[in-house]
């Protein structure tokens, strides 16, 4: 079944979406905003759940209006031209590879915890580098074969992983006292767990792709879009609510662990094995589709010559395999430099988020000047979010914008000279 064939309904909109906003970011997220701003930080949840709705409603009448594999990249050459379209492309070949090793560490510290209790390792040994090294090798050779992860499995994942943790949640609200830590207020605190929320909303421009295939396009799609951030912001703030109430959350093992110690609180070992294993295979499937959007964004670069042409090669399985390869690379590179020097896994997401909040400031921007009557105006609306984003992520934007004037000087000076000395 294809959903080009068959009308989906709003429940099932639903569940994409809400499977698509919940991925690895569930794990981590909540805990790092808890450690930000305390209590507070459920004020930043609500902040950025709306926030996020004008970012979407622009992506999805950028899509209708222009339909194009290239996504964002496309939206800016449109109101931009080429040279803008490139340097937004780079940032996304900058994004995956920031964020894949936060994914790929994430899902290597769930098989650990597993493989611990299965007495495999000793509980004082620290193999996350070398699972990760192994999920990469073994990411290249499945996606190398061009086997497919079906959607429905993840949506399954999602669902177990989202009951469980929903079960611990309310388990220990009941069971203990819900006292929340009495924090101080503190707007640019709260402002940064914005922008580390983020990372749970990154790819939401996906949804807009299928906006036409619902029954009703026009009524469905709003209210889906309605529908799963409210129902995602309700799983959030639940589980926030009881990491702020059991204290698991402050620095880089007890946030990778967190929901971890909130299903073992409840459910005992067998939750805490569960958890594991369901997180590791929602991490998993969400770095080898990273991975596979990667390739097919080189490939169509490839394909406009904007970088090396043989990207655009595939295997007899249709693999761009050069882009894949590189991704994993990547992704393999960054993961050995943050080894070695100890960099906090909040630093790549912030990074990573930096980069995507310019991203999508250069959607909005060009959803205003392509885009007609309401449609501008929400466009607007979303610069104007981008921009504040922008600004609370204070000097953790300074690695964005070194990228970004340097891709710009590139392509205003050595790219624009080579292009002379080919015409002449």
């Amino acid at each position: 079944m294809t959903l080009k064939t068959h009308k989906i309904s709003v429940p099932q909109g639903v569940g994409i979406l809400v499977s698509a906003l919940l991925g690895s970011g569930v794990f981590i997220i909540p805990a790092i905003a808890a450690q930000i701003s305390g209590s507070w930080s459920l004020l930043a949840w609500a902040i950025m759940g709306i926030l996020i709705v004008p970012i979407v409603f622009t992506f999805a009448q950028l899509g209708k209006f222009y339909p194009n594999a290239g996504g964002t990249a496309y939206f800016v050459q449109q109101a931009f031209g080429e040279r803008s379209a490139r340097l937004v492309s780079w940032m996304f070949i900058w994004v995956v590879a920031l964020g894949s090793p936060v994914i790929t560490m994430t899902a290597a510290n769930f098989l650990q915890n597993a493989l611990i209790y299965w007495h495999f390792i000793s509980p004082q040994m620290d193999l996350r580098l070398e699972i990760s090294i192994v999920i990469l090798l073994f990411l290249l050779m499945i996606n190398l074969l061009g086997l497919k992860t079906a959607a429905i499995i993840q949506s399954l994942l999602s669902l177990v992983i989202v009951s469980t943790l929903l079960f611990a949640s309310i388990d220990s609200q009941l069971s203990y006292p819900v006292e929340l830590p009495d924090t101080a207020f503190n707007i640019s605190h709260i402002a940064l767990s914005a922008t580390f929320i983020l990372w749970c909303f990154l790819g939401i421009e996906a949804i807009t792709h299928i906006a036409d295939d619902f029954k009703h396009p026009e009524r469905d799609f709003p209210l889906t879009i309605f529908i799963g951030i409210t129902i995602t912001l309700i799983v959030y703030g639940v589980i926030s609510v009881s990491l702020l109430q059991m204290g698991f959350y402050g620095g880089q093992e007890n946030n990778l662990n967190s929901v971890v110690h909130l299903v073992e609180s409840s459910l005992g070992n067998k939750g805490y094995l569960l958890v594991n294993l369901v997180g590791f295979c929602t991490c998993f499937i969400s770095i080898s589709l990273y991975f596979v959007g990667f390739s097919r964004l080189l490939q169509s670069m490839a394909q406009q010559q904007q970088i090396y042409r043989n990207f655009q090669h595939t295997n007899k399985h249709n693999v761009a395999y050069l882009g894949l390869s590189l991704a994993i690379l990547l992704c393999f590179i960054v993961l050995l430099i943050t080894h070695m020097i100890h960099l906090p896994i909040d630093t790549l997401i912030a990074n990573a988020n930096g980069l995507f909040i310019l991203i999508y400031l250069a959607a909005a921007i060009a959803g205003v000047k392509l885009l007609k009557g309401k449609g501008k105006w929400i466009a607007g609306f979303a610069s104007l979010t981008c921009f504040i984003l922008f600004l609370a992520l204070g000097r953790e934007m300074i690695f964005a914008l070194l990228l970004v004037l340097g891709l710009a000087g590139y392509y205003a000076v050595i790219y624009q000279a080579n292009n002379r000395i080919k015409l002449d």
